[in-house]
C-alpha cells in the first residue's frame, strides 16, 4: 500500500501542473494506438468453486498493477486490453488455550497469485472547463486466480503438514466515470471512479468483498483507478 500512495504521489505531483496548462487537451493530436499503466485502489476477491484454504485465514484476494494497449475507434470512443498482476497472503498461529505450554498448536498460511485480463470500452461524455474530458467506462475483467495453502497441527512438538492447492476463474464487471488530460505531447494521465463493482461468477459479499459498509471516506479511496497512457 506504501508503494501505491508514493506512487499515486507522484502521480499528482505531474498531473496538477498538466491541468493548469494553458493547452486545450482538445487540439491535441492523438495516435489511433496507446499503450500505458495503471494502478488501483480496488480489492478483488476471486472465488473457488471447491475452494480448501486453511480456516482463519483471508484468500483470493488482489490488487492488480496493469499494463494497457488501447486502440482510439473515433474521436469518442476508445478500445483497450491489457493484461494484470496482483496477489495477496496470510498467515496465523493459535492453539486452543492460547499458551505456549498448549500441547496441540496450529500454524497456517496461504498465498495467492492472479492474472487479470480487462477488456475496456470508454465513451467521452463532455469536457468540463475545455481541458478535462469527462467519459464514462466499462470493463469486464477475467481473473486467473490461483491459491496455495498449508496448516500445520503440532502434537507434542511433531508437526504434521497438509498442503492444498486451489484454482479458479472469475469475471468482474466494473462502470464508472474517468478524466484524463496532458501531461505532455505524448503521455496522457487518467482517474477513474468506479461506481459499479460486481462479480459476474462467484460470490459478492458486500461487506468483506466491496466494503459496502465501512465508512464513506474507505469506500471512496477503494472505487479508484490511475495510471499514465504514451501514445504510440
Amino acid at each position: 500500500m506504501k508503494t501505491y500512495l508514493t506512487l499515486f504521489a507522484l502521480y499528482l505531483t505531474l498531473s496538477f501542473p498538466a491541468i493548469a496548462s494553458d493547452d486545450d487537451t482538445a487540439k491535441v493530436s492523438e495516435s489511433k494506438f496507446y499503450t500505458g499503466i495503471g494502478l488501483t485502489t480496488i480489492t478483488y476477491h476471486i472465488y473457488y468453486k471447491d475452494s480448501s484454504p486453511a480456516r482463519h485465514l483471508t484468500s483470493g484476494y488482489f490488487t492488480p498493477v496493469t499494463l494497457l494497449v488501447g486502440y482510439k475507434v473515433n474521436d469518442r470512443v476508445r478500445l483497450q486490453t491489457g493484461v494484470g498482476y496482483g496477489g495477496s497472503s496470510d498467515k496465523a498461529e493459535w492453539s486452543r488455550n492460547h499458551q505456549a505450554t498448549d500441547t496441540v498448536r496450529y500454524r497456517a498460511a496461504s498465498r495467492t497469485k492472479v492474472l487479470s485480463i480487462p477488456v475496456t470500452v470508454q465513451a467521452d461524455l463532455f469536457k468540463a472547463f475545455r481541458r478535462v474530458p469527462l467519459y464514462g467506462t466499462v470493463s469486464a475483467i477475467t481473473a486467473y486466480g490461483n491459491t496455495k495453502s498449508s496448516l500445520t497441527e503440532t502434537l507434542h512438538g511433531v508437526p504434521v503438514t497438509v498442503y492444498t492447492k486451489d484454482r479458479g476463474v472469475n469475471v468482474f464487471l466494473m462502470a464508472g466515470l474517468g478524466t484524463n488530460f496532458k501531461i505532455s505531447n505524448q503521455f496522457r494521465g487518467y482517474t477513474e471512479l468506479y461506481l459499479l463493482k460486481r462479480n459476474l461468477t462467484g460470490n459478492n459479499d458486500f461487506d468483506y468483498d466491496w466494503e459496502a459498509y465501512s465508512p464513506w471516506g474507505r469506500r471512496l479511496f477503494k472505487s479508484f483507478a490511475f495510471g499514465v497512457n504514451y501514445q504510440l
